[in-house]
């Protein structure tokens, strides 16, 4: 065997040793342009079989390393999904138990105050504190974005203006059919006042505790069938309780109305539309009289 051939069999079998496996051609071509011996030739056929099997091999060796690293991803996400299953079914528990605790703490001292859900909003923002950092989640994916912030706006202001028309509607209906409890004028101009502005602040912390935190939360540890859909009647539901100190009317609006909210932030993931949202139906329903309404239910 000449020099020529042996040097292209040693580049070849080096080349094939390092995974390169290019050289493949020139080694077929070598075999049928080459004057070789029957010897030869079976040897250069023998390397290109060779050169064949391995690279196979390797390559169903490469599919195999990403199958695994699919797989422990996969299992690395079920982790996770447990931890943040576990987190929020533990603090939501723990936080429901001390609420109804203080509920019923309140009505034995015969309590009544007006900041009582102040109070709430704050046992919850330590649970939705906790969710947070056991989940790791990015706060872009608790809302907290700029990100379609103006599409989310726009995408909620069909529905809520046509509920706050439909407040409006309701209102003249009550005044019509003189409902008692309900005041007589169709605007209540005493509740312009300083909670009609700061409100807006309010509405922003609540929907970050439901929808931003509490609703993608369980959203996230649910099947992918559905998941929304629950994450939202759940959320809501939730939202409901926390008003249920107030009176049982606040808190079944609050569920219906959270039902709404948590559709327009499922649909666009910001928390701008929403808190927006939240903000003028809220204080449309407040300056109607429909708060101290719903307070005597």
């Amino acid at each position: 065997m000449n020099k020529d051939i042996l040097k292209k069999i040693t580049t070849f079998v080096t080349n094939v040793t390092r995974g390169n496996y290019s050289s493949s051609k020139d080694i077929e071509n070598l075999q049928a342009t080459a004057n070789l011996q029957e010897d030869e030739a079976e040897f250069l056929e023998s390397l290109g079989l060779m050169s064949v099997k391995l690279e196979a091999r390797e390559f169903a060796l490469e599919e195999t390393i990403k199958d695994l690293r699919s797989k422990n991803a996969e299992l690395v996400e079920a982790g996770q999904k447990n931890q943040l299953f576990s987190t929020v079914f533990v603090s939501l528990f723990l936080s429901i138990s001390f609420y109804v605790f203080l509920i019923s703490l309140a009505r034995s001292l015969d309590y009544h105050e007006n900041d009582s859900a102040r109070i709430v909003e704050a046992i919850f923002l330590c649970v939705c504190i906790l969710i947070i950092r056991k989940s790791g989640l990015p706060f872009s994916s608790l809302g907290l974005t700029f990100k379609g912030g103006m599409e989310s706006i726009r995408f909620m202001l069909p529905g809520t203006m046509t509920i706050c028309l439909g407040l409006m509607v309701i209102k003249g209906l009550f005044i019509l059919l003189e409902i008692p409890g309900m005041d007589h004028e169709l605007f209540v101009l005493s509740n312009f006042d300083l909670l009609f502005i700061v409100y807006l602040p309010v509405a922003f912390l609540q929907e970050f505790l439901a929808r931003g935190v509490i609703q993608t939360a369980i959203e996230s540890v649910l099947d992918k069938r559905n998941a929304t859909f629950w994450a939202i009647i759940t959320a809501s539901a939730l939202f409901g309780l926390v008003h249920i100190q107030l009176s049982v009317g606040v808190a079944l609006t609050s569920f219906l109305c959270g039902i709404y909210w948590g559709y327009l932030y499922s649909r666009r993931k910001c928390l701008a539309g929403v808190t927006l949202s939240h903000f003028l139906i809220g204080n449309m329903a407040y300056v109607l009289g429909f708060w101290d309404y719903l307070l005597l239910i």
